[in-house]
């Protein structure tokens, strides 16, 4: 990251540790010459309102990931980067909190380590022909709305690959390959490997039925295509990054071409933090 002068500190107003934490960060800046201020805002909404963006050099976020994911949301294409210090549970896209004069020294004098998380882009059709559109960070999953499994034609690259039946579909970043990707039997993948994951939601087994058993990974140019069938017994929606939108009727998924900029702590290392959040520690006499 370049020079910070300019430092827009947010925090989840719902997040009273978080907030008070935050509130520590702002007399060390003024000490070293950095202009910060902190914004209490909602950040548990779909589309959060943000203060003016206009001059900013850097974003600080307390919160969890999913505080992180609705602030994404709302930044756009806007590349400013992201500091986010954990007050949620997981965590696993956030920095530990740590004090605070630290914090700022090693903002200050560049020692962080910048991951640049592709982000995907959703277009559809719904059933009574209108269009829409959304971007996600973690991950798109187009999932059945009623009781009913869904029926969905699969084509990657404009080729036919798969006559689904299932719960639904998973396209996932990597960033978000951690997440419900991941529960649902998907690999992992390092962030720096840029590709999209595509992870079927409890498959039909039946061979009669065809449907895909197994998660694909492709590269991050491919372009995916679902498209429903049967939807006026077998409704579908689609969650974009835990934004939902009904009555899917078609659904396009590609990389939107750009990367969100997200800071982590000095000698940050993917595979402890896959220790530290996800497998858990254990302990051995060796």
């Amino acid at each position: 990251m370049d020079s910070c002068q300019n430092v827009l500190i947010l925090g989840d107003a719902g997040n009273s540790p978080g907030l008070d934490y935050l509130k520590t960060l702002i007399p060390v800046f003024s000490e070293r010459g950095v202009r910060s201020e902190l914004h209490p805002i909602q950040l548990r909404v779909d589309k959060p309102v943000l203060p003016e963006l206009d001059g900013i050099d850097l974003i600080i976020l307390a919160g969890g990931d999913g505080a992180l994911m609705s602030l994404l949301r709302a930044l756009g294409t806007n590349p400013i980067p992201v500091y986010g210090i954990n007050f949620g549970r997981v965590g696993f896209l956030m920095n530990p909190a740590r004090d605070p004069s630290e914090l700022v020294e090693q903002i200050l004098q560049g020692k962080c380590v910048e991951q640049r998380l592709p982000v995907l882009e959703a277009q559809w059709v719904t059933t009574t022909g209108e269009s829409g559109s959304a971007s996600g960070v973690n991950d798109i999953v187009l999932e059945r709305a009623s009781g009913q499994t869904v029926h969905l034609d699969v084509f990657i690259d404009k080729v036919r690959l798969n006559d689904y039946s299932g719960d639904g579909m998973v396209v996932a970043t990597p960033a978000g390959s951690t997440a419900y990707s991941l529960a649902a039997g998907g690999p992992v993948i390092h962030p720096e490997v840029f590709g999209i994951l595509m992870t079927p939601l409890n498959a039909h087994r039946p061979v009669q039925f065809h449907s895909l058993q197994f998660p694909v990974v492709l590269p991050l140019q491919t372009e995916i295509r679902l498209v429903g069938k049967g939807l006026e017994k077998r409704p579908i929606r689609v969650v974009v990054d835990g934004e939902t939108h009904m009555d899917i009727q078609e659904l396009g998924i590609r990389a939107r071409g750009d990367f969100v900029r997200l800071l982590r702590l000095e000698g940050y290392q993917y595979v402890k933090g896959l220790v530290s959040r996800i497998i858990g520690e254990t302990d051995r006499d060796d």
